[in-house]
């Protein structure tokens, strides 16, 4: 596992980590690698497998799922792992796809699309086990799922397609006879419907063309089945990346253009209020390339995201909150893997050029990112970041207590600085400095 410092911009002033900011420090361990070179072993998956465009998921116990291909019979598998160990749970054979790009890994179950279209869903348990078929059909006759996201108690939700002329969202579940839950359709409200995701909650939340009026909306549907429009276009944005994200306290992640300056931003939003994470003008994000991938959010307002880093015209990866915008990995960083520390980063050459990142990312309630990324020897990683998050009370930041600490928090008390409301509470008084001196008691790790 290494520990490094994650290079990027710290906006806030002070020294201390309140526990929704993203820190500077993180730790990044190696999950699996694939190869496809007889010179390079692979990592926790067999020789001659390939992670190329996989979306890597994250549960919340930090477990990672993806899909993989392989040379010869098993043709496909899907990985699940957790500190660094793991392997193949599930493998199949099939000239055709197996399994889609995406699985979704929670509270102890994977869900994987089934690979060929008018075909359903698997729901397996972290062991390979099939827990739950959903085949095509159902209450709603839907087929072609696309878009498969999950719940903890397994399940699943997605656009199905029915009759190839309109499309359904639907929450489908076995409790315990199978029922389908029917979220949205096309017809008088919309026209077109992009892939949803869902959370815990059952709050479902999609991008839309709708029939009448702005040309893009971004609505998440409630538990209720009531509607809360996240973002629309018109005279704020233009335009959205056609896939969004959901955290599991119903905030979402979304990418969206300017409509005054035509740039690009990365956003969260609660429905009501919407807080800017990055954005194109940043001299080093590529402006253009946040329309390739869409961002991912957790319930801290934290939003990972992937783009190209102008400083060395290649894709990298950036976690923010609004105030904090770290960026992760970048071109040509040493990370420690099963062969030692290797450089990030491949030139594909021609158009394709420098790349890091490889698929979607994703981020848990934890806070840890997952990502799978090339490496210098042409293999790709799949790596899960965790935060370091700093000491309370250690407001100097050099890493143990003393008076200077103290010192700082009265001054910061006094200013009704946010760092020495230990009580988030949004006042100062007396429990603000109970609350410091307890924890000033108690120490650092």
């Amino acid at each position: 596992m290494m520990r490094s410092r994650a290079i990027g911009v710290v906006l806030c002033a002070a020294a201390g980590i309140a526990p929704a900011q993203v820190p500077q420090e993180w730790t990044i361990e190696l999950q699996c690698r694939s190869s496809l070179d007889a010179a390079i072993p692979a990592f926790n998956l067999p020789q001659f497998s390939s992670l190329s465009s996989q979306y890597v998921s994250i549960d919340d116990e930090g477990g990672v799922a993806i899909r993989v291909f392989l040379s010869g019979n098993p043709s496909e598998g899907i990985f699940y792992g957790k500190d660094g160990v793991g392997g193949l749970v599930v493998t199949g054979f099939n000239a055709d796809p197996i399994w889609g790009t995406t699985v979704e890994a929670r509270a102890g179950l994977i869900a994987a699309e089934q690979g060929s279209f008018d075909d359903g869903a698997w729901l397996y348990d972290t062991k390979g086990n099939l827990v739950q078929a959903f085949n095509a059909g159902g209450s709603e006759g839907v087929s072609g799922f696309s878009g498969v996201t999950l719940t903890s108690d397994g399940a699943i939700c997605y656009r199905g397609d029915f009759g190839f002329t309109s499309d359904k969202i639907v929450i489908d579940e076995f409790v315990p006879m199978r029922t389908q839950t029917l979220v949205a359709q096309t017809g008088a409200e919309y026209s077109f419907l992009l892939a949803p995701e869902i959370n815990d909650a059952r709050q479902v939340v999609f991008n839309s063309i709708p029939t009448s009026g702005p040309s893009r909306r971004i609505v998440r549907v409630e538990s209720d089945l009531s509607s809360t429009t996240i973002a629309e276009t018109g005279a704020m944005w233009s335009s959205f990346v056609n896939s969004v994200g959901i955290a599991q306290s119903g905030d979402v992640a979304f990418s969206a253009r300017r409509t005054a300056d035509s740039i690009w931003e990365v956003l969260v939003s609660d429905g009501t209020t919407a807080t800017t994470i990055a954005s194109g003008d940043d001299e080093t994000i590529d402006n253009s390339s946040l329309v390739n991938f869409p961002p991912v959010a957790n319930s801290d307002r934290w939003v990972a995201f992937r783009a190209t880093d102008t400083t060395f015209d290649s894709t990298a990866l950036w976690v923010g909150d609004g105030e904090n915008l770290v960026k992760l990995i970048e071109f040509d960083q040493m990370i420690e893997t099963d062969l030692g520390p290797l450089p990030l980063g491949f030139d594909f050459g021609g158009l394709t050029g420098k790349q890091v990142t490889n698929g979607v990312v994703d981020i848990n309630d934890n806070g840890q990112v997952a990502f799978a990324a090339f490496l210098r020897n042409g293999t790709i990683g799949v790596f899960v970041a965790t935060p370091v998050m700093g000491c309370a009370p250690d407001l100097t930041g050099e890493g143990d207590l003393n008076f200077l600490d103290v010192s700082a928090f009265l001054a910061a008390y006094g200013n009704m600085d946010p760092v020495a409301d230990f009580e988030a509470d949004g006042s100062f008084n007396f429990l603000d400095v109970s609350a410091y001196l307890k924890a000033f008691g108690a120490g650092c790790p």
